[in-house]
């Protein structure tokens, strides 16, 4: 595998993995925070 390739392919794995990570993070704190939707509001929105 070409060197260029491989540090692309990975470069492109981290970036998903960490932007799922990010994402999923300033979910949990929202959450934490300002405390979790019910369903309801969820279903108005």
């Amino acid at each position: 595998m070409d060197e260029d390739l491989r540090r692309r392919l990975i470069y492109g794995l981290l970036n998903l993995l960490l932007g799922l990570a990010a994402a999923w993070l300033a979910t949990y704190l929202t959450n934490k925070i300002l405390g979790a939707m019910d369903s309801q509001k969820k279903l108005e929105a």
